[in-house]
């Protein structure tokens, strides 16, 4: 199991870096290889190595099943362009409503990080994600709190019985795409970083807002890059506290990283006043060990102890944890908690602030949740 992962992330550098020779594999690795790139949600990143790959050439009977292989792969890939170009249409279309409606927007990961790929369509799409705030708004805690309850109020206008959370709230599907609408980007579930991770999107917000680009037949504000080494890095970091990450949001991660000419910060000191060191340090090991990342990209000094667990957490659960099947607990509230404890108790080694915030963070949140039941325009 280990070698053909050890091939696979091979594959996977031939796939974002076209210097690299793909190697020649049998049919029964390539089949192999496109399991686990569809559990990482990368079939159509890692699609780029297998055009340039010479076919096995055995026998007429292998090439023929690795014929229909690559149709098979093809055929996905298809799928993914198709879906990604409506998913842009949409983004555009939604930003335009949210304007008609006086409220600014910008585009958070999905769509928005597709755009930092060489080829954007390749990215697996998900949902959108989107940033909303009124046109008119100021930077003191008193304005958030009511930009929070007016952009509630707003989103309930469209479906009155849709569920918030402390950083989103679900919006109707728009022309058949899932949406989240953000009020704040992310969150950690220590509450003295958090305050300082909110303090640090309320001051950085304009910049984000006013950040255009091209995308599909129009154009949205999307996150710059030294804002998004801090959110993604936070999302990434909360994903591996719920339903778990793949390798999927560390390629955005890469390629965040690639797109960046240069470092105008002091990521350690920012990174750990944030209290997101500790991922960060995990992530730069895995960019540089699995993706090929020239170490001198690194934001602060990697971890490989930290590493190689992230790594084994990912490998095993797949694209947000759908298949680690450590966690089954039941679907019920107590099957959830009970899922999420032993998680914690995961991680408490390696992540110790995180871990035993969460579930303080579980309660209170539960508490602000019953508070924002109900909220609407009266």
């Amino acid at each position: 199991m280990i070698d053909i992962q050890n091939k696979f992330f091979q594959i996977l550098r031939c796939a974002i870096n076209d210097d690299i020779e793909v190697p020649q594999l049998s049919v029964t690795e390539w089949k192999q290889i496109y399991g686990i790139a569809q559990k990482q949600s990368l079939l159509a990143v890692t699609f780029r190595a297998l055009e340039r790959a010479t076919p096995p050439a055995n026998d007429d009977e292998e090439r023929d099943v690795f014929g229909m292989l690559v149709l098979e792969w093809l055929g996905n890939v298809r799928v993914i362009e198709r879906i990604n170009r409506n998913v842009s249409a949409n983004v555009i279309k939604l930003s335009e409503k949210f304007s008609q409606d006086k409220f600014q927007s910008c585009l958070l990961k999905g769509q928005g990080n597709g755009l930092l790929y060489p080829q954007p369509n390749s990215r697996t799409p998900g949902d959108i994600d989107i940033l909303i705030r009124p046109r008119k708004y100021n930077l003191n805690k008193r304005s958030v709190v009511d930009d929070v309850r007016k952009t509630i109020e707003y989103v309930r206008l469209q479906q009155i019985d849709t569920k918030a959370s402390y950083h989103h709230i679900e919006y109707p599907r728009f022309n058949g795409t899932e949406v989240e609408v953000h009020y704040r980007p992310s969150f950690m579930f220590n509450f003295i970083f958090n305050s300082r991770l909110q303090e640090f999107y309320a001051e950085n917000a304009d910049e984000q807002f006013h950040n255009r680009m091209e995308i599909a037949d129009g154009e949205i504000a999307v996150p710059t890059p030294e804002f998004n080494k801090v959110f993604l890095l936070s999302h990434i970091y909360n994903h591996l506290f719920n339903e778990g990450i793949g390798l999927r949001q560390l390629l955005d991660y890469y390629y965040v990283m690639e797109n960046d000419v240069e470092h105008s910060n002091d990521y350690k000191a920012l990174f750990s006043y944030l209290g997101i060191c500790n991922i960060a340090g995990a992530i730069m090991w895995i960019l540089i060990e699995c993706f090929g990342m020239n170490q001198e990209k690194v934001l602060v000094p990697v971890d490989e102890r930290r590493g190689r667990f992230v790594l084994n957490e990912i490998l095993q659960g797949g694209n947000f944890g759908k298949y680690d099947m450590r966690y089954k607990f039941g679907n019920g509230a107590l099957g959830r908690n009970l899922q999420r404890l032993y998680r914690d108790l995961r991680l408490l080694r390696y992540f110790p602030s995180e871990a035993i915030s969460e579930p303080i963070f579980r309660i209170w949140h539960f508490l602000w949740r019953q508070k924002h039941k109900n909220t609407k325009l009266k």
